[in-house]
């Protein structure tokens, strides 16, 4: 680990620019806005990226080669953009392959995630002459939770990171190495969390976590997701809750009573599935099976009233025959599914996946996501349809649609809304009468 001087003498901060961007998760999200709400606290101005800037932070992913050769590209775009420019490399990227970072032409500062608080300190030692600086590894008593998201950029929704690392390991995933194991941010601080939120006028607080599901096991023999929310009823917050993810097998009774009977936290659940074929499901280590998915699917719909579920799928994974994806076809055309997010299989050096038999053609691979993407085009349209004529309570966001110009929001149930009517004001929830169909959602009159 080389040593970074942080000691020597700086110009006012007020006069540098900084500009970030983001690749990844909503913890990454979460990560950028309170690195930037960091840096303006130190009175450096925070630019939109790509604007022209005296640094540019690089907050990576590294789920894909993909998402790392993203990050790359990142790198010589702003070194391009400004080439006096501190250029900084964060994230799960920086985290697991930092030598392949310092290999990139025009990094000076790589930080791995415990290592994102120490932004504004390589700001301020300015350009590195030769090899850049590499600052990751475990820290001694570190947190993931000592960066915090206060103020971001929409004054609407707000991720609230409440549970950061995985202790699961899945064959295709890279992000126990890149972020730990799981770690919870105790529930007073939650509470203390949510009253800041809401103090400083969000409307939706969106739990986040990279395992929410494990949330509170590093903390009480029985943990879970449930004790978060059971205290968001009790407090009767004003303002709505949503969960961001959960495993299968994490949506338990509790949850669904809650989801049934609560006016705060959203009816909307996101579930990954992976894969509808028990052989592959096993092959992946996922630890629930096709069953166990269709039965909580099933009892949300019929539990929870218009309830929108979310499902995570991959195709083309090691072993996915025709039967196999056929499987996960079936399944996914019987469920009352709302919506899909398709990912190819994507070989991550570094996962036991990388190295399985029956790795599927690029060919096969590009066929079934395109098939995947009919049937979600199909169940998006079948749940809009569905909801038409329903009354919504629609969160509206500060940008407007950029087609039609018109006031657009979030419904609790993930459906995004134009809304017509006067006097539609971002950061105001409307009752709505949902009209109509749109591309991407609904249209909605409001009442």
């Amino acid at each position: 680990m080389k040593a970074v001087n942080m000691h020597k003498e700086h110009p006012a901060t007020r006069s540098k620019k900084v500009s970030i961007t983001t690749l990844g998760c909503k913890s990454n999200q979460y990560d950028s806005s309170a690195i930037e709400e960091t840096l303006s606290l130190k009175d450096f101005e925070v630019v939109r990226f790509p604007s022209v800037a005296d640094a540019y932070i690089i907050n990576t992913c590294t789920v894909t080669g993909k998402t790392d050769y993203q990050s790359r590209q990142l790198v010589r775009r702003v070194r391009r953009m400004n080439p006096g420019a501190v250029v900084i490399v964060t994230g799960c990227y920086a985290e697991v392959s930092p030598d392949e970072v310092a290999g990139i032409e025009g990094v000076d500062y790589i930080l791995g995630n415990p290592q994102k608080g120490k932004v504004a300190e390589c700001i301020l030692s300015g350009r590195r002459a030769g090899s850049p600086a590499t600052l990751v590894g475990k820290a001694s008593g570190s947190s993931p939770f000592t960066l915090r998201a206060r103020g971001q950029a929409s004054r609407t929704r707000a991720n609230l990171k409440v549970q950061d690392g995985c202790s699961k390991g899945c064959a295709y995933c890279i992000i126990p190495r890149a972020r730990g194991a799981s770690r919870s941010l105790p529930l007073q601080e939650v509470e203390r969390e949510i009253e800041i939120l809401i103090q400083n006028g969000f409307r939706e607080i969106i739990l986040t976590g990279i395992h929410l599901g494990a949330y509170g096991e590093d903390l009480v023999e029985d943990g879970g997701i449930a004790p978060v929310l059971r205290l968001i009823e009790k407090k009767a917050y004003n303002a709505r809750f949503r969960l961001s993810s959960l495993d299968p097998d994490e949506v338990t009774d509790e949850i669904i009573e809650i989801l049934k009977t609560s006016e705060r936290v959203c009816n909307h659940v996101h579930i990954p599935l992976q894969s509808g074929d028990a052989g592959v499901i096993g092959l992946m280590r996922r630890g629930y099976t096709a069953s166990v998915f269709r039965e909580k699917a099933l009892r949300l719909h019929s539990s929870v009233p218009d309830i929108s579920i979310g499902v995570d799928v991959i195709a083309g994974f090691p072993g996915e025959g025709d039967s196999e994806f056929g499987n996960t076809l079936s399944l996914l055309k019987d469920l009352p599914v709302s919506y899909m997010h398709i990912f190819p299989f994507s070989k991550r050096r570094g996962t036991p996946a990388a190295s399985f038999r029956g790795q599927v053609d690029p060919r096969t691979v590009r066929e079934r996501c395109a098939t995947l993407k009919e049937l979600d085009a199909a169940k998006r349209a079948a749940f809009f349809g569905s909801s038409v004529g329903k009354e919504a309570e629609v969160l509206i966001e500060e940008a407007r649609d950029r087609r039609t110009g018109m006031p657009k929001g979030k419904s609790k149930n993930y459906i995004t809304v134009l809304v017509e009517g006067p006097g539609v004001k971002a950061g105001e929830i409307v009752c709505c009468a949902l009209s109509g169909v749109t591309p991407s959602g609904m249209t909605g009159e409001r009442r």
